[in-house]
């Protein structure tokens, strides 16, 4: 295995691609963060690195598509829109100090300048009561029982589970409609029966939701809107 934090370039102009070894993908995968549009390529733990580079080499106009296609960072002030449980809600200031919101609006205290950091300590609150929630209900449904929950504003997963049983979420689901945060939910709670991405993994994802396509397609589309926040 080389070495797991290196750096290739491919291409002219060239695209710098950071290796990342893992112990869980089972075929060589591109991510590329919405946030700082890195380029990260995926090689399982026992996968070619010659391959891999391969693979990556071929997917060069993907690659440069997806970067061109970047989207800008959305910054946070009174009259903008904020994305929470899928609907747009605009941002007022209130003299309340503590944050309210209405089906269509948000009320802040303070100046523009304190409005992210606070919006932020309300999206990770509510995240964790719901993320906390949906992972009971499908740990129950499957007859497993996972250790804690932590919550990350990761750049290129929406969840991960590890073999000693905890969770790991992005808080930024809470901003997604409710059924493609149970998506992410159940998919990593499927993973306390099968750390990997087998055929019996996806038969118990669909299990604990049968309708997952669709969340999961929507992810794959409009995942990129809710990395575009700045925080």
């Amino acid at each position: 295995m080389q070495n797991q934090n290196s750096i290739v370039e491919i291409g002219n102009p060239a695209i710098s691609i950071f290796i990342k070894w893992s112990k869980i993908a089972q075929n060589y995968s591109l991510r590329i963060s919405n946030s700082n549009r890195e380029v990260k390529l995926i090689i399982p733990v026992n996968g070619s690195y010659k391959q891999a580079l391969q693979f990556a080499n071929s997917r060069e106009n993907w690659i440069r598509t997806k970067l061109a296609n970047h989207l800008p960072e959305i910054i946070l002030n009174y009259g903008s829109m904020l994305l929470y449980q899928g609907q747009e809600l605009i941002i007022k200031p209130s003299q309340d100090k503590h944050i309210t919101k209405t089906e269509r609006e948000i009320f802040i205290s303070g100046p523009e300048s304190s409005i992210s950091g606070k919006i932020k300590g309300y999206l990770k609150t509510k995240a964790r009561d719901h993320l906390d929630y949906s992972s009971r209900k499908y740990s129950k449904k499957l007859g497993k029982q996972f250790k804690k929950i932590t919550l990350r504003d990761t750049k290129s997963r929406w969840g991960s589970c590890t073999s000693d049983g905890n969770l790991m979420y992005s808080w930024r689901l809470i901003m997604a409609p409710p059924e493609i945060l149970d998506y992410v939910t159940a998919h990593e709670v499927a993973h306390l029966s099968y750390l990997n991405h087998s055929k019996e993994f996806w038969n118990t994802v669909a299990f604990l939701l049968p309708e997952f396509s669709d969340y999961q397609n929507w992810l794959k589309i409009n995942g990129q809107l809710l990395q575009r926040y700045r925080f």
